[in-house]
């Protein structure tokens, strides 16, 4: 009775204690950057200079909003070296695009801002060349 618990004492820990080897896990291949879609391109790149030297580039692109069938106007907008696409929202001051990351304001006199999500200015008095 003894050698027969033992054994099975011994044939338990033996199979809880062998090493389970994790399985691999496969990399999500990265979403994709923001790709200018030439064909939808109403015009060409407008280039604001903004105080301070810093310079704000903008393409303009119609996009058709399948719920309301309205067309809804988007850009790219590049600053720095990252590109963003900002889609246009309501605003009282003017033309707003906006995105998770960037506020582009389009005043009527031509001073545009542009400010990150939290409101941070990044480029201010942006005029077009």
């Amino acid at each position: 009775m003894k050698t027969t618990a033992l054994f099975l004492f011994t044939l338990l820990l033996a199979g809880c204690s062998h090493n389970i080897l994790p399985l691999p896990v496969e990399s999500k291949p990265k979403p994709p950057t923001a790709v200018l879609d030439k064909t939808k391109q109403t015009g060409a790149a407008i280039r604001y200079v903004c105080k301070d030297d810093k310079e704000v580039r903008v393409v303009r692109e119609k996009v058709l909003n399948r719920k309301s069938a309205k067309n809804m106007e988007a850009i790219y907008l590049t600053f720095g070296q990252s590109t963003e696409k900002l889609k246009s929202t309501v605003s009282e001051s003017g033309k707003v695009y906006t995105n998770i990351h960037l506020r582009w304001i389009e005043r009527v006199g031509g001073a545009n801002t542009l400010t990150n999500s939290v409101g941070v200015v990044l480029a201010d008095v942006c005029v077009a060349q």
